[in-house]
């Protein structure tokens, strides 16, 4: 999430790259913009998953059960979304007090639990999925068919760009 909504106007950057010279304003002023876009969709997110008592984590969470419908090892959602395992775990016992998923003893592996999504948890998302996909289609109305395809190019080129920092801030 993205707090600061009072962004830096053009003359507050110029300041700024006269105190620190390695500040490229059209730079700063394009990670700004599409920071300040990625903060105001997770929060219209969050703000249509309250509806159904989910969280975007939780929402994630049913959605992988829903592609692995044998289900997945606590440490495969974890992993699948990016926290620990102890996370999810309390992720998983949300969901399960819930009655959206279920959670046995892996027969493989007797430390560990697979979580699978109930009858329930599908029906909710059942419900969600469609409106969700309406919401996202209304979001890029704004974009035809190239400029979503340019978009996708450009933000991998972003995220490449991320992966090459992290690189070279762990090179530190």
């Amino acid at each position: 999430m993205f707090d600061i909504v009072d962004l830096p106007d053009t003359g507050t950057l110029v300041k700024l790259s006269k105190r620190y010279p390695s500040l490229e304003i059209p730079v700063l002023e394009t990670w700004l913009t599409l920071m300040r876009i990625s903060g105001n969709c997770q929060n219209d997110l969050d703000q249509f998953l309250v509806r159904y008592n989910l969280s975007q984590r939780k929402f994630f969470v049913l959605i992988l059960l829903m592609r692995n419908p044998d289900g997945l090892k606590v440490s495969h959602l974890a992993e699948g979304t990016g926290v620990s395992c102890a996370t999810m775990t309390g992720v998983v016992d949300g969901l399960l007090n819930a009655k959206l998923v279920t959670r046995e003893t892996d027969e493989q592996d007797r430390r560990a639990f697979v979580v699978t999504i109930t009858a329930a948890g599908q029906e909710l998302l059942d419900q969600v999925l469609p409106q969700h996909y309406q919401r996202v289609s209304r979001i890029m109305s704004m974009l035809d068919d190239m400029e979503r395809t340019q978009l996708n190019r450009l933000l991998s080129k972003v995220g490449a760009g991320l992966d090459k920092a992290r690189k070279e801030a762990e090179g530190f």
